[in-house]
């Protein structure tokens, strides 16, 4: 059940606090931002495009922050993260970030420093988890290890990779699928504990 204006406690999740305190959503942010940045930068393992994602995921949050229907931190958190996911897979899709909320809220994104990118490599701990995927990507058999790097890494066509390897697309797309299959056997995800 969502807290009435005039009925706020401090129990109430940060995110129905900011509706009517502006500077609540501050504190949102603060206690979720390490998490969000962290959940981006053990997926997309680029400490830039982490913070786009998720500078989009918090102007969104405050966008729609009234939309948010829960009564707990646990159902805040949730919410936030299904902004950070569907981010995500919208990264993905894309291939990059859309800054529409920001516009829509007539931000300017705030530019990294190289003490930013630090600090995200460092929480993240992304130098390990690139040597693991490394190493997960060269235990791989010879043709899937080219497959997976040139579609997921060099986003090459499959026809493209067809025809230069000389056999059919459904054999490149095995060797990718195979190949992920192994290396996700092989890796844990390096994100699971960070959402609920």
């Amino acid at each position: 059940m969502r807290f009435r204006p005039g009925s706020r406690s401090d129990d109430e999740p940060l995110l129905c606090r900011s509706v009517d305190d502006p500077a609540a959503f501050g504190d949102f942010y603060r206690a979720y931002v390490d998490r969000v940045v962290m959940y981006f930068a053990r997926r997309t393992f680029d400490a830039e495009i982490a913070l786009d994602l998720a500078g989009e995921t918090f102007a969104i949050a405050l966008e729609c922050r009234e939309q948010f229907r829960g009564a707990t931190p646990q159902e805040e958190q949730g919410w936030l993260f299904a902004i950070a996911r569907s981010q995500l897979g919208g990264f993905f899709d894309r291939g990059k970030v859309e800054r529409a909320a920001l516009v829509r809220l007539g931000c300017d994104p705030p530019g990294a420093s190289t003490a930013d990118f630090e600090w995200v490599e460092r929480l993240a701990d992304l130098p390990s988890l690139r040597q693991t995927v490394r190493t997960a990507l060269e235990d791989l058999p010879r043709d899937q290890a080219y497959a997976v790097t040139a579609r997921v890494v060099n986003a090459r066509d499959y026809a493209e990779l067809a025809g230069e390897l000389n056999v059919t697309e459904q054999v490149v797309r095995a060797r990718v699928s195979r190949g992920l299959r192994a290396m996700a056997e092989t890796l844990s995800d390096p994100g699971a504990g960070e959402i609920g």
